[in-house]
């Protein structure tokens, strides 16, 4: 109990003394809750895409079956429902075995209303194998066919929460589907940021796909109690080679064929299901973990200067306590009381900005057709993280002054002047402001490269035209996924929009400009000669020039390359020079990849090397193919060039698309746009790097200011006996100004061997600059050698004009 008064009593005297300089605490407490704020928002995003579980039923259980390919392990392989049956029989490691298939796109009608959204299709035990109970009605069984369990979201949005939901139909594809139940609310399904609208069956349309051929279901299992993942490994190694004999589709010959017999199985933890977001944001995140983490120590490095001040105004008062018999573990916890009062509370000003700061960007990275479905609101985790840390730095910038003023010499500190007293700090102080410094250079450097790299990104030349262009991603109608007659279809609807006013010329491309995948495939010129890493798209008749592409040699794409004539191809000028060197490659057959229809392909066209798909990509080696002569791809990007201004053509084109009666836009937008957001990752790391640059400079600037005030009011006597033996105020400059250089140079000194030995952390993320890069060095270091001088021109200018005679009185 006494304890407690007495921090009770250290409490209320901290507060006292805070609130005598509202000023200066205001200011510490901004800086810790920017610091902490931003910790936790990073943190906190870091948490929902990487730490958190699955809200289900034991998640550590879960496991993901897959098939990998030894030729490329790093590609998870998904398996077929023959796959799946054959493990459900056989395999005793697991409790339950279900398959799924989600994040894509369907056609879904509510109350008439027909709307995009994004439909999990799953085995009868995936509820069951999760552990996840509805909140209303029930979840699907093994033998529903016709019905659908509704997520929560859209039973509130859609049905507007109506209690009598179960039983009423929604329309999937054009399907009529009974809905049985409501998921919970905290459960969006194992794709855990695309929003999930409902849960159906596999085969629910009558289209149980051919259950061998079919490679594209993610499998997911659950552990036996008290079985292992490495017994579940050693299981399914033994049942593999029969599972791959029994399910081996009798379509596959040949390489295929080889091929599927290659596969392996694998089994790893999937207590965190799938994320589009993860493998996209997981070096990114790191980095700004980084960035933050040094403006946070640079806040600490301020406050510990503004602590070892304040306390050195009180030495006597503390020499006092001590010659009265206070002992000094007293003062220790005094002082860090005050720094943990301040981290607390700007902890807590901090934990109210981190959610929006977080669901802010994580927003601003999801680029997806539907909503974003992650909740970054902090959880148990997060708040123990923020906990920790508020600890941590009120320590780190508190532990300094209370060590230091703890350990007065009462009887001497009695006698002392403040003209006497000032060694030990200023040096301390000192190394405190040159660790600020080379902090703030540190972010500042980094800012600098990530805007040139922004910038080279924006501003490099693609290999073709980005003004006046329109891009639709096309999606079929309900009902019309099969489009009869396709080539003729395409080529009508390429005539009509061409008649759109202000439309200068249409095609198609399978990815389309700008997508953030490539499809790599091998390429060969059956002579012998390969290349792994070729990139594969599908373009229709006359895209180059609707890109602005140059045809070098050969023709483009025609009409005329359909389903029924021989496969054709275009490369890039690129994989022209890899596979040919200088032969002329008309005419020449290429393979590109293990399908076979995809081998014996003619080349007709060589075209300039261009980067449709990442910006980071140089010279890519890619192989064009005809993009009629693919049945399955009825889902490409219509690209289309205009006269004017595109969005005023975008309108017309959509109800001229619609009219059609196959399919409409999912989205229209112009490729710059498109090209801003596919950039919005690197925009906003550079925004964030700048910003957190700019704080650092600006903490670094007030950090200087402060110890040069600080030091030159307690040298203001030695001062005034410098001017009275004849110093100039010119040489009280230089003096001054020498201790500004010194500490921009030990600051420097200590920053450029931790920027080369983290360069490799950030090298990947960089393009067309390099970690060293001299001019962006240059500017760093001069902006900091800038502010610095402008921090230490004030107090340098008020002590060039100390009057020796007031200097010499003043104690």
């Amino acid at each position: 109990m006494l304890t407690i008064m007495r921090g009770a009593a250290d409490v209320r005297y901290a507060v006292r003394l805070l609130l005598k300089t509202p000023a200066v605490t205001l200011v510490a407490l901004l800086s810790l809750a920017l610091g902490i704020g931003a910790n936790t928002a990073i943190f906190g995003v870091i948490n929902a895409l990487l730490l958190r579980s699955l809200p289900v039923h034991e998640p550590q259980r879960l496991v993901k079956i897959a098939a990998l390919d030894p030729d490329h392990p790093e590609q998870s392989g998904e398996l077929s429902l023959a796959m799946l049956h054959e493990i459900q029989q056989h395999a005793s490691a697991f409790s339950n075995v279900f398959a799924w298939l989600g994040g894509g796109m369907n056609n879904v009608e509510v109350n008439g209303v027909r709307y995009p959204g994004s439909i999990d299709t799953v085995s009868g035990d995936y509820f069951a194998g999760l552990g996840v109970r509805p909140v209303l009605g029930r979840v699907l069984g093994r033998d529903d066919k016709e019905v659908a369990v509704i997520s929560y979201g859209c039973w509130q949005h859609r049905y507007g929460g109506d209690p009598e939901v179960v039983g009423k139909i929604i329309r999937v594809d054009d399907h009529p589907l009974t809905i049985v139940g409501v998921s919970p609310e905290d459960f969006g399904g194992l794709q855990i940021d695309a929003a999930m609208e409902a849960t159906i069956p596999i085969g629910f349309n009558g289209r149980a796909l051919k259950y061998r051929e079919n490679l594209w279901y993610e499998v997911v299992a659950r552990l036996k109690p008290g079985g292992s993942i490495d017994q579940a490994r050693a299981q399914m190694r033994v049942l593999w080679p029969g599972i791959l004999k029994t399910t081996a589709p009798e379509s596959f010959q040949g390489a295929q064929r080889i091929s599927f017999f290659k596969l392996r199985s694998d089994v790893q933890p999937d207590a965190r299901g799938n994320s589009y977001l993860r493998g996209r944001l997981g070096k990114p995140l790191e980095i700004l973990m980084a960035l933050v983490g040094a403006v946070l120590l640079i806040a600490c490095v301020n406050l510990a200067n503004l602590l070892l001040a304040r306390a050195a105004t009180r030495q006597h008062e503390f020499a006092v306590r001590v010659a009265l018999g206070a002992p000094r573990w007293q003062l220790i916890r005094m002082l860090l009381t005050e720094a943990m009062l301040l981290s607390v509370t700007g902890a807590m000003l901090g934990l109210l900005l981190a959610r929006w700061t977080a669901r802010y960007l994580l927003t601003t990275f999801w680029t997806g057709y539907v909503s974003l479905s992650i909740d970054p609101a902090p959880d148990m985790r997060v708040l123990l993280f923020t906990t920790a840390l508020a600890i941590v730095t009120g320590v780190l910038f508190g532990i300094a002054p209370a060590w230091r003023m703890s350990r007065p010499d009462p009887a001497g500190t009695l006698r002392q002047s403040p003209r006497t007293t000032a060694g030990y700090m200023g040096r301390f102080s000192s190394a405190l402001v040159a660790a600020q410094v080379a902090l703030s250079l540190i972010l500042l450097l980094g800012a600098t490269l990530f805007v040139r790299s922004l910038r080279n990104l924006e501003t490099v030349d693609l290999g073709y035209r980005r003004d006046h262009m329109l891009v639709m991603q096309l999606f079929p109608q309900a009902g019309r996924g099969t489009i009869p007659k396709r080539t003729q279809y395409y080529h009508d609807l390429t005539t009509r929009l061409s008649g759109v006013p202000g439309v200068e010329s249409v095609s198609y491309l399978h990815m389309g400009p700008g997508s953030r995948f490539e499809y790599v495939v091998p390429a060969s010129s059956g002579l012998g000669g390969a290349v792994e890493n070729a990139v594969a798209e599908w373009a229709g008749p006359g895209v180059f020039h609707t890109m602005g592409m140059q045809v070098l040699a050969g023709r483009e794409f025609n009409w005329r390359d359909d389903e029924h004539a021989p496969p054709v191809a275009i490369i890039s000028e690129s994989l022209a020079r890899v596979l040919f060197g200088n032969q002329n490659p008309i005419g020449r057959i290429i393979d590109a990849g293990a399908e076979p229809e995809h081998k014996g392909l003619t080349i007709v066209g060589v075209v300039n090397s261009a980067s449709l798909w990442k910006f980071e990509s140089r010279e890519p080696l890619a192989v064009y193919l005809a993009l009629m002569q693919e049945s399955r791809y009825n889902q490409s990007s219509l690209v289309m060039r205009t006269i004017s201004a595109p969005e005023a053509t975008a309108r017309p084109a959509e109800r001229t698309l619609e009219s059609m009666g196959h399919q409409y836009s999912l989205r229209t937008s112009t490729l710059e746009k498109r090209t801003a957001e596919i950039l919005a990752s690197e925009r906003m790391i550079a925004m964030l790097a700048s910003g957190f640059g700019m704080l650092a400079l600006v903490l670094a600037a007030v950090g200087l200011y402060g110890i040069l005030s600080y030091d030159v009011t307690r040298r203001t006597p030695e001062i005034g006996v410098r001017m009275a033996l004849g110093a100039k105020p010119a040489d009280v400059l230089g003096m001054i100004f020498g201790q500004v250089f010194r500490v921009v140079v030990i600051g420097i000194a200590v920053a450029i061997p931790v920027v080369l030995a983290c360069g490799k952390l950030v090298a990947g993320m960089l393009f067309g600059v390099s970690v060293t890069d001299p001019v962006s060095f240059l500017a760093a270091t001069s902006t900091l050698a800038a502010v610095a001088a402008i921090a230490g021109f004030v107090p340098a200018r008020r002590a060039s004009r100390v009057d020796p005679m007031v200097a010499l009185r003043c104690e």
